[in-house]
């Protein structure tokens, strides 16, 4: 391939990652988005450790994007994850990949998974990089491995992905510390006094908790390790969600292409598939059905759709184009945005009483308040609380910022750690009134 070839082909991946980025950022986060991405941009704006395990690499470059680009700084994270994800998956530039990877990104089941403020998106992209490499286990496959688990526990599944030639175990296990060296960050940020400090992880007790998800065993432990029918539907709705109906040709064409030239990859991909189904219905059956699951499954679908798209295109270009333009007609028309409760979040913290304490019992509600106090420094006079977090760190958090509020009482001064989480919470509501008479508590009970 001569050197002017490379350019060329170089030029027309650049623009089509531009536009692909461009659509990225246009329909992105807006607003106040529910679940998770709260507390993610709380960590980008203030630094500090996320929710258990911990993610620290998602912590650290949200906490860059945030100095690189301010407010929106996980905005731009994210559309550089996707962009480049899909730029990779895509392989060839042509017109119809183009059209493809813009109608793909508009797909709601597509862009609530690549652009949420979580986990899955990195986690996406980190997949991408093995699957384009195909590194053998060595120092690399070993430091992609790493990375992927210092994004969430579903990148253990990255093995799958990794070649057998040329291996060397220990070069393997030292990319693999390398990669997990980034859980470093937990302690250190506990020993510098970070605000967001979840889970305390100055101790090693802490840290171990932190890093195996303890305190998610305790709450949701009756609900994993179990097989319900269920949830397995549920995962299997989301999948057709995401393949219906402008996925299936490009799918189907992929798979059978792949089976014929590439019969161990596809088994790969397969064994992928399998692995993410048994993942949500055993380990985190509390998400099945929502945009928290099926990211890896996500993954299959696009490389096999896109190596359709390739395969049509290649065998008549007029009907690659025809089928990515459905796929971009698709997009345009099922097109949504991303959750925003700006609105209900402005809303309910205009109408609460200045200086009021509240526990909430809503995450949703609960990391809304952190954006408007934390990320845009707007009521800085009231207490933000859980009903479900006790926790030291949590109520430092707290008079962090309003120094003047009483949250010194423990279990131990209004009961005793037999009795249950609601009657704890109760006892400790009520604790927080008594010891701050003026200012007005309230729950979103």
């Amino acid at each position: 391939m001569t050197h002017s070839h490379w350019s060329s082909r170089s030029i027309v991946a650049a623009l089509c990652f531009l536009m692909v980025f461009i659509i990225a950022i246009l329909t992105g986060q807006r607003g106040i988005p529910i679940e998770d991405g709260g507390e993610f941009l709380t960590v980008a704006r203030l630094g500090g450790i996320n929710h258990p395990p911990g993610l620290p690499l998602l912590s650290l470059l949200s906490r860059l994007s945030w100095i690189l680009f301010g407010s929106e700084g996980l905005k731009v994270l994210f559309a550089l994850a996707a962009a480049s994800a899909l730029i990779m998956i895509a392989n060839k530039y042509t017109l119809s990949a183009l059209l493809f990877l813009s109608g793909v990104l508009l797909l709601p089941s597509v862009a609530g998974r690549l652009l949420i403020w979580d986990a899955y998106g990195i986690l996406f992209l980190i997949c991408t990089v093995a699957y384009f490499r195909k590194p053998p286990f060595n120092l690399e496959a070993g430091f992609l491995l790493g990375l992927a688990l210092a994004i969430h526990p579903q990148g253990i599944f990255l093995i799958v992905l990794f070649g057998f030639k040329r291996s060397s175990i220990l070069q393997f296990f030292s990319g693999l510390l390398l990669g997990l060296s980034l859980y470093i960050a937990l302690p250190l940020y506990s020993a510098s006094g970070a605000i967001v400090d979840w889970g305390s992880t100055g101790t090693v007790g802490n840290f171990v908790r932190q890093i195996t998800a303890g305190g998610y065993r305790e709450v949701y432990g009756g609900r994993m390790f179990g097989i319900s029918i269920d949830i397995l539907l549920l995962h299997l709705a989301v999948l057709w969600k995401i393949v219906w109906p402008v996925l299936v040709l490009p799918l189907i064409t992929g798979a059978v292409v792949l089976f014929r030239s590439n019969r161990k990859l596809m088994i790969r991909l397969e064994i992928l598939v399998v692995l993410d189904l048994l993942f949500v219905v055993i380990i985190n059956p509390m998400a099945a059905g929502t945009t928290q699951t099926a990211i890896l499954s996500l993954f299959v679908i696009l490389v096999l759709a896109a190596a359709g798209m390739n395969a049509i295109n290649s065998w008549k270009r007029p009907a690659g184009v025809i089928a990515a333009g459905a796929v971009l007609a698709a997009g345009i028309l099922q097109w949504t945005p991303l959750p925003d409760q700006e609105n209900e979040i402005k809303e309910y913290f205009t109408s609460a009483p200045f200086e009021s304490i509240i526990f909430f019992s809503s995450n949703d509600l609960l990391y809304g308040g952190w954006i408007l106090k934390y990320a845009e420094d707007r009521r800085p006079d009231i207490v933000l609380l859980s009903t479900g977090n006790f926790s030291g760190w949590f109520e430092r958090m707290a008079t962090w910022f309003n120094p003047d509020v009483d949250l010194s009482a423990g279990v131990l001064d209004v009961g005793d750690f037999s009795m249950s989480r609601e009657e704890l919470a109760g006892r400790l509501i009520n604790r927080t009134i008594q010891d701050n008479p003026n200012r007005p508590v309230f729950t979103d009970l």
